[in-house]
Parts: structure tokens; C-alpha cells; sequence
């Protein structure tokens, strides 16, 4: 499969910032408020080589075979992250993947949201399986612009995050299994006893128990 992912709308959309020449030192402006703290990252994203095109890359093929271990100081690591948002973005720029993560879920929040999939995406690369699940999750928004290769993609992704036992990786790659043109709802009925993980109150679990609902209705119906 070719590792490159042309998604149109977001290649638009990042046409500019190819104009924009590297830096990999971010100068920061000592912003006053959160909304600069965000409105500066977007803006520096623009100047980060290793950022400006990874949209094209495929989320399964750029990330590494084993994930990173979900760090012990997780919750502290977020909260710091919320406080500090520069200091957090610094940090992926550093090549700490959930710093990247953590500043995706910022952006995202603000409505930045192609700057947030250039953040999921490099938390991806370095091995955040919630990155690479939220970066195929946002290629699924030009479902009617893809190709065939980047829907393989998408569902290549959703199965090795659930192959990583990340929670919303099971239900999406569920919900791909029984969007097939022959779809396999006992696999996908398999995959999402993972999607439970973090207990039945986690938006991945309730999602999940839905899909089992319906798919049990369509077995029901086939028997």
C-alpha cells in the first residue's frame, strides 16, 4: 500500500503553509491568555518540517509496530498540559507522544481542527495508539472525497489500535467491520469485548454496547 494519503480538502488547506520555511525552535511570545496560547501553536505548526505535510502519511504505516506505554503520571501529565499549553507543545515538539496528544485534544477543543489531526498524527508516529485512532477518525469527515487506498487506510488503522487494545479503536474498527459491502458482525461483535476497557461509563464502552445491540438485531433478522 502507498504510504501516501492525499486527502484533498486538508491538502488544500495546508497548501500555505508549504510556503512557510522550517524552524524547528519555537520563540515563544509569553501569551497572556489560553486562546493565544492555541491561536500561537496553530500558527507555529506552519514553520514544524516534521508537521507541515503529515497528513498525507497513512496513521497504520507511519506509526511504530508496538505502542508506547500509557505513562503511569497520565492524568497529572493532562492537567499540566491544560495549564501549560505551551510548555506541552514544546514537549512534542520533543518527541514526547502524549504531549502531542495531549496538545491535539487542546486544538481540537478550540475548533482548530486540522491543526489538531497534524498533532494526533505525530502522536501517532511516536506510538500513541489514541493518536492514530483519532487521526483515522478525522479522516472518515471526507469519507466521499477518499480513495479506496485511504479507506484501506482507515481501516488498517482502526485494526491495529485495536490489535493495541485501545478502547475507541475496537468500536471504530466494529463499526468498520459491519459497514462492509459483506459485512462481518461475529468478528465485530469479537473485537468490541476491548472497547470496555476503562469501564462501562467510558464513551468508547457505550458506544460500543450500542453496536452490539444492533448488530445482535441483524443476526436476529438473518436467523
Amino acid at each position: 500500500m502507498n504510504n501516501r494519503y492525499d486527502l484533498i480538502l486538508i491538502a488544500a488547506a495546508l497548501s500555505a503553509c508549504n510556503q512557510v520555511k522550517s524552524d524547528n525552535d519555537i520563540v515563544v511570545p509569553s501569551p497572556s491568555t489560553k486562546d493565544s496560547s492555541v491561536s500561537f501553536i496553530t500558527k507555529d505548526i506552519r514553520k514544524q518540517e516534521i508537521l507541515i505535510s503529515n497528513l498525507n502519511r497513512c496513521p497504520a504505516e507511519s506509526s511504530p509496530l508496538q505502542q508506547i506505554s500509557i505513562p503511569q503520571n497520565y492524568n497529572n501529565k493532562l492537567s499540566n498540559c491544560k495549564t501549560d499549553q505551551l510548555g506541552c507543545y514544546q514537549s512534542c515538539l520533543d518527541n514526547d507522544g502524549f504531549a502531542c496528544y495531549f496538545s491535539a485534544l487542546s486544538l481540537e477543543e478550540a475548533k482548530y481542527t486540522i491543526p489538531a489531526q497534524q498533532l494526533f498524527q505525530r502522536s501517532c508516529e511516536l506510538g500513541v495508539a489514541s493518536g492514530c485512532t483519532n487521526r483515522a477518525a478525522g479522516m472518515l469527515y471526507f469519507t466521499e472525497l477518499l480513495t479506496a487506498k485511504q479507506k484501506d487506510c482507515i481501516f488498517s488503522t482502526f485494526e491495529k489500535t485495536c490489535d493495541w487494545k485501545d478502547p475507541w479503536g475496537c468500536t471504530m474498527y466494529a463499526d468498520q467491520l459491519v459497514s462492509m459491502e459483506k459485512p462481518n458482525y461475529n468478528k465485530a461483535l469479537d473485537v468490541l469485548n476491548y472497547s470496555c476497557e476503562y469501564g462501562i461509563d467510558d464513551p468508547a464502552c457505550q458506544s460500543a454496547k450500542n453496536l452490539q445491540k444492533f448488530i445482535n438485531g441483524k443476526i436476529k433478522v438473518q436467523n
